[in-house]
């Protein structure tokens, strides 16, 4: 019989099959809409057929990033996506029999990369008002804790840190032994950054994606910084070529964009901020903070007004377990798209029984 990696044989995941053309996208966190056609367009006209066929050069791009981060090139590695760079992340530093130590809810992989590389997954619950108490963080990292990840706005609720709390993890975990992930998915949704801590911090990582406001999700390219030392441990474990030459093409015409930055938030903060009006006169709890999603809790079963949603067309997530239970999550984007579906929200909820 062959060998099978024990960790990896019963491990539990979630396959996306669905095909999510053609249909408003407010499920996932992505921009519903994508970049302007005319940064499309201009990145389209730099293909070349040579350019296609040949391995892809990251140098360029991480020259951009640091000088983005005011960082130094040796203190960031380009990743297929932030998620390829979690992955390596447990695969250097996830000690097997060790913790993993996280808030909850959080983002759903960090549990499938414990549980793959060995540790055990230890969560500090936020409470019933959707407040964490960074005590119980505090006293939860001990001689046992490996790694400590946590997002900056965490998703799904949104709550961020602040930089008090934040060092003061630091400091705790490097007490033990441990390593602390910051992960700023939601980065220019919420501007403050713990990316300087860097410089001060050798036990720190901080994660950045293109497939949140850059709206790259389909691309797959990210970043990890850090130490030198540690960014070299993550490069040692990296694929020979592991991002597409399409997706630096697009993240280098982004990065060197600050009015486009701007122009993306500005565009989703817009969106958000009328879809939030809209929920809390219609008198629903709404809970909508750093990120580009807002929590609402229907009056009706959020399983069913998912499925009509879904059925017309809009997609959006609901919770079946723990604080977020019955309540569904909406990703924003534009105002256009906000009132698109608020308008098919108002529609299916009244047939609903």
């Amino acid at each position: 019989m062959y060998y099978i990696n024990e960790n990896i044989k019963n491990l539990y995941r979630v396959k996306f099959h669905d095909q999510r053309a053609d249909v408003l996208r407010l499920d996932m966190n992505e921009n519903p809409e994508g970049l302007p056609k005319e940064i499309f367009d201009a990145v389209l006209k730099k293909l070349t057929p040579e350019y296609i066929a040949t391995y892809p050069e990251k140098d360029h791009l991480m020259k951009l990033l640091a000088e983005h981060n005011s960082t130094a090139y040796e203190n960031i590695s380009v990743t297929a996506g932030s998620d390829e760079a979690m992955r390596l992340i447990f695969q250097c530093f996830g000690e097997p029999g060790k913790k993993l130590l996280t808030v909850t809810p959080t983002f759903e992989m960090y549990d499938v990369y414990a549980n793959m590389f060995g540790m055990r997954h230890e969560t500090v619950e936020y409470k019933e008002d959707f407040s964490i108490d960074i005590k119980e963080i505090l006293q939860a990292i001990d001689k046992e804790t490996g790694l400590v990840i946590l997002l900056n706005p965490n998703s799904p609720i949104g709550v961020a840190y602040d930089e008090t709390d934040v060092r003061n993890v630091i400091r705790r975990a490097e007490e033990v032994g441990a390593l602390v992930v910051i992960d700023e998915a939601y980065h220019y949704f919420y501007a403050p950054t713990f990316m300087p801590l860097i410089k001060e911090c050798d036990n720190l990582l901080v994660l950045r994606t293109f497939s949140k406001l850059f709206s790259m999700a389909g691309l797959r390219i990210g970043y990890v910084s850090g130490e030198a030392k540690l960014i070299e441990y993550i490069e040692k474990a990296e694929s020979t070529f592991n991002v597409n030459n399409i997706a630096l093409l697009f993240a280098q015409e982004v990065i060197q964009n600050p009015k486009l930055v701007d122009q993306l938030a500005k565009t989703e903060r817009e969106g958000r901020q009328w879809l939030v009006e809209k929920l809390k006169d219609a008198g629903y709890r709404t809970f909508a903070m750093e990120g580009n999603y807002v929590l609402f809790y229907p009056d009706k079963d959020s399983k069913l007004i998912v499925e009509a949603l879904k059925k017309e067309g809009v997609w959006v997530r609901d919770y079946g377990r723990g604080i977020l239970k019955g309540w569904i999550r909406v990703s924003t984007g534009s105002r256009r798209c906000m009132e698109q579906f608020w308008k098919t929200f108002c529609q299916v909820k009244d047939v609903i029984g």
